[in-house]
């Protein structure tokens, strides 16, 4: 790939052809698509990542690239071409974009956090419903393994009266966090640096309304059929678990909203979880303990996600 100078004699990248026959928008869509590695032209994922490509270069949705017959410049069909590159060799979209989509928010993505997945806005859904029901105005919400903050900052901008803690062991994922926080004005979240796994001496001064979590949950045995763009360019500690022991992290939050008081009475818990071990997770909510027990599936019709209240 050739460079060019910029003013402040910095080498950028420069794009490379073959180019598109013309600047239309079909054609340029084809041609990303084609780029893009696509061996089907109905090639979904491909179809989508070239939208969103689409969309970050002309600063445009796809209605309005339509309705005003957008034609792309050489510049942008530059950029396209770079963005392509870099997806065939392995990058996230949205590090490359550095942005990732959740709950109608623009978080910054950048590698220092997991990419928020659709799957986790359900998860955030249903909580959010099962929590209402009890009728409280005010809630406390603990997020327990943040990340990117994207579950903390999506519930206190639905409902900004509700105290959200996020807490991470991780100090970069936090720090991403509390960027995000600046950026869609969730200036109230809390963010709490300590480890999940450990004792975490008489904290919290009060207990929670709801304690939810997307906690690391995939057996290290699985990281060879996994997608090297999420193996090679996603936090390792916020994937996986020790085959020995893939529970490890439900076990101890679990045992931490009950012994050391992070749920209160009547409070909801809710994960969520790998598609095989649901029936495992039910299995750590003892009937004395627990009520209303119940394991749901996404949207893509896998079991995925447990919820329970503390009697």
């Amino acid at each position: 790939m050739n460079d060019f100078k910029t003013g402040s004699g910095q080498n950028v990248p420069r794009g490379r052809g073959p180019w598109p026959k013309d600047n239309s928008l079909s054609s340029v869509t084809a041609w990303l698509i084609n780029r893009l590695g696509a061996t089907d032209e109905q090639d979904r994922e491909l179809m989508s990542v070239s939208r969103l490509m689409l969309d970050s270069v002309s600063r445009m949705e796809r209605g309005e690239r339509l309705s005003r017959r957008w034609q792309a410049g050489e510049s942008q069909l530059e950029v396209l071409s770079i963005l392509a590159d870099r997806w065939n060799s392995g990058q996230p979209l949205q590090h490359m974009l550095n942005e990732a989509h959740f709950m109608d928010l623009k978080l910054l993505s950048d590698g220092r956090a997991l990419i928020p997945r659709p799957e986790t806005e359900e998860l955030v859904h249903a909580m959010m419903d099962l929590s209402s029901s009890s009728g409280q105005n005010t809630r406390r919400v603990l997020d327990v393994g943040t990340g990117s903050g994207c579950i903390a900052l999506a519930w206190s901008k639905r409902h900004p009266l509700d105290a959200v803690v996020g807490l991470d062991v991780s100090r970069e994922a936090l720090d991403q966090a509390a960027l995000n926080a600046e950026l869609v004005g969730a200036h109230d979240v809390i963010w709490e640096h300590r480890n999940a796994l450990e004792n975490q001496d008489a904290w919290p001064a009060q207990s929670f309304d709801v304690v939810i979590s997307n906690p690391p949950y995939i057996p290290a045995s699985e990281r060879t059929e996994m997608e090297l763009r999420v193996v090679d360019q996603e936090p390792s500690e916020a994937l996986f678990v020790p085959d020995a022991d893939p529970l490890l992290f439900y076990k101890s939050i679990v045992e931490s909203s009950i012994s050391a008081g992070w749920l209160k009475q009547g409070g909801w818990l809710g994960f969520e979880c790998h598609k095989d071990f649901t029936k495992d997770v039910l299995g750590l909510l003892s009937a004395k303990e627990w009520e209303r027990v119940e394991r749901r599936k996404d949207i893509q019709g896998e079991w995925r996600f447990v919820f329970a209240r503390l009697r």
